[in-house]
């Protein structure tokens, strides 16, 4: 009779353990579940790395980073340096401050024709790489699109 009642017992014991140990691996699959939550805006994914050329005022990017929750995963260049971009755009304060605030890395003074040369960038790979055409303009179009074609080329070979 004691030996059947600790046998039950231990059983007993065991099966609470283990329920205890699946209840936990549970929970741990549903936070690494939590964790790696993907959000997509569009072709860009949370996930990827992305190199943005070009920005402007910075409000590409921000949208990103808006969409995405953070903007860990976000390299935003502008071939202006960051007093030029100050006067260029009266949003580009607020919306620097934001990607910083939301873990963007920021790049000024970057030449899309020379990507490869720049330090910071040089040693990056990226799944994603936006360039916004900033400066395409509209006058004088015969001008602009050989122009145009040529920095498209140039960015092509720049980074590769």
């Amino acid at each position: 009779m004691r030996n059947q009642y600790q046998r039950e017992t231990k059983r007993k014991k065991l099966n609470e353990r283990r329920k205890k140990m699946m209840r936990r691996r549970r929970e741990e699959e549903e936070e690494e579940e939590e964790e790696i939550t993907v959000k997509w805006a569009k072709h860009y994914s949370s996930i990827h790395q992305i190199l943005i050329v070009g920005d402007g005022d910075f409000s590409f990017s921000l949208s990103l980073a808006y969409a995405f929750g953070s903007a860990f995963n976000i390299v935003a260049t502008s071939k202006d340096s960051y007093v030029s971009v100050l006067k260029k755009y009266k949003r580009a304060k607020s919306n620097l401050q934001c990607l910083k605030e939301l873990g963007a890395t920021i790049l000024h003074g970057v030449d899309a024709t020379k990507m490869k040369y720049h330090t910071e960038l040089r040693m990056q790979k990226f799944d994603r790489i936006v360039f916004n055409f900033p400066h395409a303009g509209f006058k004088g179009k015969e001008d602009n699109m050989r122009v145009m074609k040529y920095v498209v080329v140039a960015f092509s070979l720049a980074y590769y």
